[in-house]
């Protein structure tokens, strides 16, 4: 008995409950914003561009992995002999904590890094292997970037 007085006054509740009704008087609406918020905009724009732009210059390529040392000073020691015999190819040391790795070069392919690891190997003979490696893009003399 008292489940079906509570679902009767349920029920009649909910008949009397209306919905929204929709006002189209309104046709215009006006915001008053802040003229800094365009600059702010165009702030993000051009800070979103610059970092599309980094992104660009960085891709997934291959490095030659000359030594890998926990002795700093014979790591700068190879580093000093790559460049002087190899100037055309950038050198980098990366510390990997304990160890200090020696890599070079910017390679898209393997087969480009396979070419100077064949030259390398004559300087180093053992220790010289290509890695996976995010690589700097060299951009063009306009200053276009070539993918």
């Amino acid at each position: 008995m008292k489940k079906i007085f509570l679902l009767l006054v349920l029920s009649v509740s909910l008949a009397s409950v209306k919905a929204q009704v929709t006002d189209n008087t309104l046709q215009h609406i006006l915001v008053d914003k802040d003229s800094r918020i365009d600059s702010l905009l165009q702030k993000n724009r051009d800070m979103n561009e610059a970092v599309y732009l980094n992104t660009l210059k960085n891709m997934q390529g291959y490095r030659l992995q000359v030594i890998t040392t926990n002795d700093r000073n014979k790591a700068i020691e190879v580093k000093t002999r790559l460049l002087t015999d190899f100037p055309g190819e950038k050198t980098y040391l990366i510390y990997h904590a304990p160890y200090f790795k020696i890599q070079m070069g910017n390679f898209r392919e393997r087969e480009d890094a396979e070419q100077l690891m064949d030259r390398v190997k004559q300087v180093y003979p053992t220790g010289v292997f290509i890695v996976p490696s995010r690589i700097e893009l060299k951009p063009s003399k306009d200053g276009e970037i070539i993918l």
